[in-house]
């Protein structure tokens, strides 16, 4: 589970929905990320996306999926 995404998202007041919509994908899609069980090896397009949608630096997502 990625609590730090869940953490950030919440933290922004944004839910699944509104990410998913952000990121152009399925709510259930984004659920999937979020869990972990999707983009186990998160890939850098949707790393940028995160990074750019909760405000922080992309190195800050980097360092936290190689925890």
């Amino acid at each position: 589970m990625r609590g730090w995404l869940k953490e950030k998202r919440t933290e922004k007041n944004l839910t699944m929905s509104q990410m998913a919509g952000k990121m152009n994908i399925t709510e259930s899609y984004y659920s999937l990320i979020e869990s972990g069980e999707r983009q186990k090896k998160m890939d850098l397009s949707v790393a940028n996306q995160l990074s750019a949608i909760l405000d922080v630096p992309l190195m800050w997502i980097i360092e936290k999926e190689g925890e």
